[in-house]
């Protein structure tokens, strides 16, 4: 079975928030340390990945950039399906 987990980080000029599959987990200070957290959280769901996020919206009025990562994997095991809903997925 495949899983697609999104990872979304909404920025604004002093803070950005982090969130995984439409839920706010964390709120950082810059952009780098969003990415890095988001990067941990899909490297404890699947070892060794690294997530490459990509700027899907900019607004310029308001300064608002929103960022999109996917994380896709194959589970072979309702195990693998509870690890990943207790990530928040």
């Amino acid at each position: 079975m495949t899983t697609d987990n999104l990872f979304l980080i909404e920025s604004e000029r002093r803070r950005h928030r982090l969130s995984l599959n439409g839920r706010e987990l964390f709120t950082f200070s810059t952009l780098e340390a969003a990415e890095a957290e988001a990067n941990s959280i899909a490297s404890y769901v699947v070892p060794g990945s690294t997530l490459r996020f990509e700027l899907d919206f900019k607004w310029t009025l308001s300064d608002l950039e929103i960022r999109a990562a996917t994380l896709r994997h194959e589970t072979n095991s309702q195990a693998s399906e509870k690890e990943m809903l207790s990530c928040g997925s």
